[in-house]
């Protein structure tokens, strides 16, 4: 089965990437302005301040080092460069229309579980936490869809 060429723009990459470490750690992102604003209440009003710090300062240097460490992965850039893709039983082979980019074979047991968003499909791999293969879902017919979460669901 084979996947027509096709790529997604960095701005989808990163928002989908950004949606996925959101969802996972918003707990996180909110204890430390809750907390001020609970101090702000009881203790002293300048709390505020740090939350405003926390809120404009650091949750923005969170996000620039996950578009530092996923955004450059080579996972991202086969993701954004435009790629067309084989699926057989022992993976699937990426082939890149820009010459000076190899052919990529990605093996079934290097995919963990496919995530199909409302445009995209993300083929999550092993490795870092957040490392995707990202697809758009206009260029993916059922028939591929249903072997990927196939292949993936044996493998595993």
């Amino acid at each position: 089965m084979t996947i027509e060429p096709c790529s997604v723009s960095s701005g989808t990459y990163m928002r989908h990437l950004c949606a996925l470490f959101l969802a996972d750690n918003w707990l996180w992102m909110v204890a430390p302005l809750a907390l001020c604003a609970v101090f702000a209440v009881w203790i002293d009003v300048r709390f505020i301040i740090v939350a405003m710090m926390v809120l404009f300062i650091v949750m923005p240097m969170i996000l620039a080092l996950l578009y530092f460490y996923y955004g450059f992965s080579p996972e991202a850039r086969w993701s954004i460069m435009e790629k067309s893709a084989i699926v057989d039983k022992e993976g699937m082979t990426l082939t890149f229309t820009d010459e000076r980019m190899k052919k990529h074979a990605i093996r079934w047991d290097d995919m963990r579980y496919i995530i199909e968003k409302d445009n995209v499909l993300l083929l999550m791999l092993k490795g870092k936490r957040y490392t995707c293969l990202m697809f758009p879902a206009s260029v993916i017919n059922p028939d591929v869809a249903q072997a990927l979460r196939q292949f993936t669901a044996q493998t595993h």
